[in-house]
């Protein structure tokens, strides 16, 4: 290993994992989950949906490309990175490493890590709690820290402060996006298929929103527990009011079916990666998506209001909505940027709504 420093991963019931420092040294606290993608680790701990969350790369080695410390990558959400291996040797002379990129952004790692038996603990065992730190000597106090953990307040904490107008590719539809914590690339579908797009903070009313005109709105996906803030959830049905279309996906999804009355459940094992199966209702198609939550709608609580569209093949998990009391539609993944995806059909029903049509 490039740094010989020892480190540990201590989870909530006292299992420890042994490692290598990696990035700052010292000690970290958060919700231990697994990520099984293989794109670009700063786009994983730039992702606002990891914040308050200690991330487990499944594949065996990160970082094969290096960073350019010019480039602005975006402010790091994820309380800890954890890796199998990761690489030092690059091309480009004026890159730096995983190790000195997360040295550079203030966050605590760990490499040498058995990921494999990692993530089977964290499959076996669901939502779980831990810290990676250089010291175990005072084990109980650590292991007190780490159960008394929570993550409260996530979208006041990160949602943007100040509205921003992006302008699409020959724009048909003028539409509100509000950000509870989302991926700015989480709009890439928006923009690049006809839609000019207002961005707002998560705390703009329903009569602000209305204000702008919109064709119709995006409720965006975020981290942390959907009914953690009861504000936003009231000015969903407000919105809901205002008889425009409305598209929800991941916790916006989750804070559009609390609106309507349904229940919240928190899942035993939550959806990490993105090779999530998803399977459309009443046929025999299958997509793959990209999902990271550990709460769903509850199933037994979704009224005539609503019909179940699509669902999790693994675990039977309600994956989508369509609203008959006012012009909805809500996912629990997120759609790609291609309307021409397996998932685009999606963003193209939502486009329908703005027309006016009834797409049963």
């Amino acid at each position: 290993m490039k740094n010989r420093t020892k480190a540990y991963i201590v989870l909530q019931d006292g299992t420890v994992f042994e490692g290598y420092s990696m990035g700052k040294q010292g000690s970290t606290i958060g919700e231990v989950v697994f990520n099984t993608c293989s794109s670009s680790y700063t786009d994983i701990l730039s992702d606002p949906t990891y914040y308050g969350q200690i991330v487990a790369q499944t594949y065996p080695l990160a970082a094969n490309r290096g960073v350019n410390p010019k480039n602005n990558d975006g402010e790091i959400m994820s309380n800890g990175y954890i890796v199998r291996e990761w690489c030092d040797v690059y091309s480009d002379g004026n890159e730096i490493n995983l190790d000195e990129y997360l040295k550079g952004r203030g966050i605590v790692g760990i490499c040498g890590v058995d990921t494999r038996r990692l993530t089977r603990y964290l499959r076996d065992k669901g939502y779980v709690k831990g810290a990676i730190t250089d010291s175990i000597e005072n084990l109980d106090e650590l292991l007190k820290d780490i159960n008394n953990y929570t993550v409260s307040g996530a979208v006041r904490e990160i949602t943007i402060k100040e509205p921003i107008s992006m302008q699409g590719e020959n724009a048909k539809y003028n539409v509100v996006a509000i950000d509870y914590g989302s991926p700015r690339k989480q709009l890439n579908a928006f923009l690049l298929n006809g839609c000019n797009v207002t961005f707002v903070p998560a705390f703009t009313t329903a009569d602000e929103i209305s204000a702008y005109n919109p064709d119709g709105v995006v409720l965006c996906d975020g981290p942390s527990d959907p009914d953690d803030e009861p504000e936003l959830i009231k000015n969903i049905i407000e919105l809901i009011k205002k008889d425009v279309p409305v598209f929800a996906i991941g916790l916006g999804h989750q804070m559009l079916a609390l609106a309507n009355d349904f229940k919240i459940i928190k899942m035993e094992k939550g959806h990490r990666g993105s090779n999530q199966p998803v399977k459309i209702e009443g046929t025999k198609k299958i997509m793959v998506t990209d999902q990271n939550h550990g709460y769903a709608v509850d199933k037994n609580t979704v009224s005539k209001n609503a019909k179940i569209i699509m669902t999790n093949v693994n675990d039977g998990t309600v994956e989508g909505l369509k609203y008959n009391n006012f012009k909805g539609l809500s996912v629990q993944f997120t759609p790609k940027g291609d309307i021409d995806s397996s998932t685009g059909f999606i963003i193209r029903d939502f486009f329908k709504m703005m027309d006016g049509e009834n797409n049963d």
